[in-house]
């Protein structure tokens, strides 16, 4: 009987460390998640920025070619 309690005893030991270790790495699970979508985040607010900038340039050089062709126009028509 003794012998089953001290069996039942060391059971309950190694299911506590059990649950102590699944509750680090719960942690270490929540900490990195947290870091991995600040870092998304990250990325997507720079791409975002990349993207923008692209388009400002782009729309700049089509501003620059219309302008240049209204310009021309309008010297022809005073012709």
């Amino acid at each position: 009987m003794e012998e089953i309690l001290k069996q039942m005893l060391n059971e309950l030991k190694e299911i506590k460390s059990d649950i102590g270790e699944l509750k680090k790495g719960q942690v270490r699970l929540e900490v990195g998640q947290e870091k991995l979508q600040k870092n998304l985040i990250d990325s997507l607010g720079s791409y975002t920025e990349k993207i923008v900038e692209h388009v400002d340039d782009k729309t700049e050089v089509l501003n620059k070619r219309v302008f240049k062709v209204e310009s021309e126009i309008e010297r022809l028509s005073r012709q």
